[in-house]
């Protein structure tokens, strides 16, 4: 089985600016493909991956979760300030 590759958005920022106060920076509407690879250029914050890592692999490589969850996952960062939304790609 090939893994779906998953797009994983910044969908909401729980700040003023919209921007996380943390070292990443991230900011509302940032979106990432993931592959085998982890996004290029500017990245996903290191902290922020390493807690959706287990739910991403998941989603990649099991239809029943995707199929019970609209095909997407909602992952909150460590800091609370991000909610990344992870969309299996067809």
């Amino acid at each position: 089985m090939i893994p779906h590759r998953i797009q994983c958005e910044a969908l909401t920022v729980n700040t003023e600016s919209r921007i996380c106060p943390g070292m990443a920076k991230t900011e509302q509407g940032e979106v990432y493909v993931i592959d085998g690879r982890t996004p290029g250029t500017r990245g996903i914050c290191c902290q922020a991956f390493a807690a959706m890592s287990a739910f991403r692999a998941a989603l990649m490589v099991t239809d029943k979760l995707a199929s019970e969850n609209q095909g997407h996952l909602d992952v909150i960062c460590p800091h609370g300030a991000v909610t990344f939304r992870l969309t299996r790609m067809s």
